[in-house]
């Protein structure tokens, strides 16, 4: 059963009906104010999409068995290979799914995968590759001119508000069904267009493009930043004055008459509804001009799931922009098999709203998820990141531009959080249960912009929220709260914003770096009276957080079925959760496992025990797992000459030659590596998982540093093979249905890691 707050609809004589049922105590009421949250559970894929498909919950796609017309097989030919493709997803009828069948299929074109609500559909990731070469793409929605109209003085602009009033309508009149987006002036700004003089309203300081608040040069800019996006449920005209009615109501409180906000909409005949790219690998080496692998622009109900992304796109495998209720779940990226070097993203996110981001893994990547500004609402969970490969240790959730609010970030396993101020302003994000080890760890041969952080709050992000989370590892993060390098807190940076730390929620967080204050003392627990904001100003008042009355947190603050205020932890499964178990070995890859393994739920927090990192307080979560058993995809591994060794302190360095060197300079190749034709005391306890493969602590151009405890006494010549890219397969992740809650313990069947995701 869908979580009672959640929005129901379906197609009825082709208008959409809607009825909201009043929801349950919110799972974060006990810990978080009412105006610094929003209903989390509404992200991801509604209850009925606008077909009238449903869904069991927000994370799994409708059941779609219907196969339209043949399953289509590669043809060697590219301009073919487009054609089928797109002319079968332009006749699919709408619940169906375009079947593509093993092999490599060449696109160097648009794949127009939105015309109807239908999946294009792979045989699975290791069985078909959509090799996009050239101008080659795949657009789940696209941008074409539909229309706009500005609110009027009498709109209602209050939280919860679902009906907006607007006049004066350029282009398309705004019809039920469309994906809207509303925007305003950032503060001090108005008019059309928007004009005015940032100025810090010492509260909800909402500014791009300027130096008041940025620390990259001021440029133009529409000075528009602030968004949230609808689908329209209802619309009345009378002479010219619309009353729209919205599927979600407003988020922000500071929607306001005085900074111009409008309404604008796509031509619906462009956008994606119920659109989903399923269960196979997209491998890009296309033009530099070509921005994404998949691009989900315009999208509303529309899913990316069980893909394995691989290649180097300009920006990143996955954008988002102008979306509403998408889900991105069960993939993995590796965006550099090239050994490029290039500084890429996950996925980024743009003018977004109420998307799920959950249990991706992300390999060589700069960040896993940047936003690019405009997002409100979106929940990125239980995602798994290592191995950046540039001279920073990011793998970072990295807030970039203006502006982002009421995203939620939870279960994820990433080095580290930046709520960043190169672009602008964020307010109101909440990080929960998060794992942090400060670092990309075990790597530590970084040039001088090497910063291990745990969570990094820069000067104009106030009102966020820190929950539960467990930061640091042995020897990094070692100071509680600084300045910069090696603390676990960063607030304020660059220009000294105080209200960026004042204005901060820290509730139950754990660290390797023990206070007096912890509670107990020095156990690295954190629930501090002073680290809530209890008595703000007068003009943030409605922002202050009582302090908790008790030291419980829930389990989650977005998943349905845990919204106790106190958390029942699993250690042996019963989650209901159908990605939580994860297998471990194969019998056949990826058809039949043969044993699998369970992480506690929730896996980081302070009321966990035995864990491997945070003093015990810290598992890997399920993505994490994953990545540690799936096996090697050998096709992409290059073979490297070892052609001498040496063994020093603890550490083994390799040098190394091939036709595919190494990077050097700006960027470094980190991550997993098997070596062949080498003595068995080279690898002796340097080994991690069932794959033989080791971690690199450092790298350059001609060297690999691995480390290994004792000589080897042997010289370790032979064969390096990199990178080690995962065979990957969706069905890695299998339903915890079995089990009942217990108190928290060790789990069986684990070992304890001393390397995140080891």
């Amino acid at each position: 059963m869908r979580y009672l707050s959640r929005l129901f609809f379906v197609l009825l004589g082709g208008s959409l009906a809607f009825s909201t049922v009043v929801h349950a105590q919110e799972p974060w009421s006990a810990v978080l104010s009412s105006s610094r949250a929003i209903n989390w559970t509404n992200a991801g894929l509604p209850a009925t999409l606008p077909d009238g498909e449903t869904t069991a919950n927000p994370w799994t796609p409708p059941s779609r068995t219907a196969q339209y017309g043949s399953t289509i097989g590669p043809s060697g030919s590219a301009s073919t290979d487009l054609s089928n493709i797109n002319t079968a997803l332009s006749n699919c009828p709408n619940g169906d799914f375009v079947l593509l069948g093993p092999g490599t299929f060449l696109i160097q074109g648009t794949v127009k995968a939105y015309t109807k609500s239908c999946s294009l559909r792979g045989s699975g990731p290791q069985s078909t590759t959509l090799s996009l070469s050239g101008s080659g793409i795949i657009w789940m929605g696209a941008a074409s001119g539909g229309g706009s109209c500005s609110l009027t003085a009498a709109s209602n602009y209050s939280v919860g508000s679902t009906t907006l009033t607007c006049t004066g309508v350029n282009g398309t009149a705004p019809a039920v069904g469309d994906i809207v987006g509303l925007s305003q002036c950032d503060t001090g700004f108005g008019g059309s267009p928007c004009s005015g003089t940032s100025a810090d309203n010492g509260g909800l300081f909402v500014c791009s493009y300027q130096t008041t608040c940025m620390t990259e040069p001021a440029t133009s800019g529409p000075n528009r930043s602030q968004q949230q996006n609808f689908v329209i449920t209802s619309v009345s005209n009378s002479s010219g004055t619309y009353t729209i009615g919205v599927n979600t109501g407003l988020y922000m409180p500071n929607w306001t008459y005085a900074q111009s906000p409008a309404l604008s909409w796509n031509n619906p005949s462009s956008n994606g509804n119920g659109v989903g790219i399923e269960d196979m690998t997209i491998y890009f080496s296309g033009s530099a001009s070509v921005q994404n692998s998949v691009q989900m622009q315009n999208t509303y109900a529309s899913w990316v799931k069980g893909v394995r992304f691989l290649g180097s796109p300009t920006t990143s495998p996955v954008g988002v922009s102008g979306s509403k209720n998408g889900l991105i779940s069960n993939n993995y990226f590796f965006p550099t098999p090239s050994l490029s070097g290039a500084y890429l993203a996950g996925i980024n996110f743009q003018t977004t709203s109420d998307t799920l981001v959950l249990n991706n893994i992300f390999n060589a990547t700069v960040e896993p998820i940047e936003g690019y500004g405009g997002n409100t609402g979106d929940v990125f969970a239980y995602n798994f990141a290592r191995d950046a490969f540039t001279e920073w240790p990011f793998d970072t959730t990295y807030d970039h531009h203006a502006y982002s609010s009421f995203d939620l970030f939870e279960g994820n396993e990433f080095g580290k959080v930046t709520e960043d101020d190169t672009w602008g302003t964020h307010d109101l994000n909440t990080y929960f249960r998060n794992f942090l080890p400060c670092d990309d760890t075990p790597y530590t041969t970084y040039s001088s912009e090497h910063d291990p952080l745990g969570i990094a709050i820069s000067s104009y992000q106030r009102f966020d929220n820190l929950v539960g989370n467990a930061i640091g590892t042995s020897g990094l993060c070692s100071s509680y709260q600084g300045t910069n390098n090696g603390s676990g807190y960063v607030f304020g940076i660059n220009t000294s914003d105080p209200l960026a730390g004042s204005t901060l929620m820290r509730w139950g967080n754990v660290s390797v770096a023990t206070q007096s204050t912890d509670t107990p003392a020095n156990s690295g627990i954190r629930f501090v009276s002073s680290e809530v904001p209890s008595t703000l100003t007068t003009l943030i008042a409605s922002l202050t957080n009582l302090l908790p009355s008790n030291n419980s947190l829930p389990c989650s603050f977005f998943l349905q079925n845990y919204t106790s205020t106190s958390c029942a932890i699993k250690t042996n499964g019963g989650t209901g959760l159908n990605w939580w178990s994860v297998c471990k070995t194969w019998s056949t890859f990826p058809t039949a496992c043969a044993t699998t393994q369970l992480q506690p739920f929730p896996f980081a927090g302070p009321d966990l025990s035995g864990g491997a990192y945070v003093n015990g307080y810290a598992y890997d979560n399920p993505a994490a797992t994953a990545w540690q058993n799936l096996p090697v995809d050998t096709a992409y591994q290059n073979s490297y000459t070892i052609s001498s060794s040496s063994w020093s302190n603890g550490k083994e360095t390799l040098t190394i030659s091939g036709s595919t060197p190494f990077p050097s300079g700006s960027v470094h190749i980190m991550g997993p590596f098997q070596m062949s034709g080498v003595s068995p005391a080279c690898m002796t306890g340097a080994t991690f998982g069932g794959n033989g493969e080791i971690l690199m602590t450092g790298s350059s151009s001609t060297t690999v540093i691995f480390a290994l405890a004792a000589n080897p006494g042997v010289s370790c010549t032979g064969t390096l093979l990199f990178p080690d890219i995962r065979q990957f397969d969706e069905r890695v992740y299998e339903n915890d249905s079995t089990g009942q809650p217990l108190a928290p313990g060790t789990p069986t069947g684990l070992t304890g890691n001393a390397v995140p995701g080891q």
